[in-house]
């Protein structure tokens, strides 16, 4: 009986934190990190502004989790879809690609909080923020250097280039796609970019 209270306590502890993340995430998508208060994003969770403080030590703080826990939905988006794409490493990189273009589609306010406040300013080369970059970016590397050893990309192919030349695409297209009113298809413009560089790509 202790046992099953402590899990559900747990449980409410984890959702309240999502809570704050989420509200958190959509407040800086709308208004910009700067302009938004802790006291926002309380009301916006339907918390009481001290529950912030029992997870983060201030803002600065909150905004260091927004990536890793965005991240962390993005790959629970992505892996069932990867276990149905076979082992063709080109498709699990396609999936892995455009899998993320479709969570930016769904959760805007993400794609604006990352695209074009954390990525173009100082806080991308805090420690935390620049590991879930990296983490990232080497899934990449790693599904790259699979299709060049199996041959569907060239020998001479530099992985990292390779990974630069997908995510630098994925901020040029998803930043202008925000600026400029979401007026077009961004998945559609993502299988696009991906196509283009997959056939440079290939042996």
């Amino acid at each position: 009986m202790a046992g099953a209270t402590l899990k559900l306590k747990q449980q409410r502890s984890r959702d309240r934190r999502q809570q704050i993340i989420s509200a958190a995430t959509k407040l800086f998508g709308r208004k910009g990190i700067d302009r938004t208060s802790l006291t926002e994003i309380a009301s916006t969770a339907n918390v009481p502004l001290s529950s912030i403080y029992d997870y983060f030590e201030d803002k600065q703080a909150l905004v260091l989790e927004v990536p890793e826990e965005n991240f962390t939905a993005l790959y629970e988006k992505t892996e069932p879809l990867l276990l149905k794409g076979g082992t063709d490493p080109l498709e699990q990189l396609r999936i892995t690609y455009l899998s993320n273009f479709e969570y930016i589609s769904e959760n805007p306010g993400w794609g604006r909080v990352f695209f074009l406040e954390i990525w173009p300013s100082i806080a991308a080369a805090e420690p935390k923020i620049r590991r879930s970059v990296d983490k990232y970016g080497l899934r990449y590397v790693s599904l790259i250097k699979q299709a060049i050893r199996v041959g569907r990309y060239r020998k001479n192919l530099d992985p990292y280039v390779a990974m630069s030349l997908l995510m630098g695409g994925m901020c040029q297209v998803t930043a202008v796609w925000l600026l400029y009113g979401r007026k077009y298809d961004l998945v559609g413009k993502g299988k696009s970019l991906f196509a283009t560089l997959n056939e440079g790509f290939k042996a």
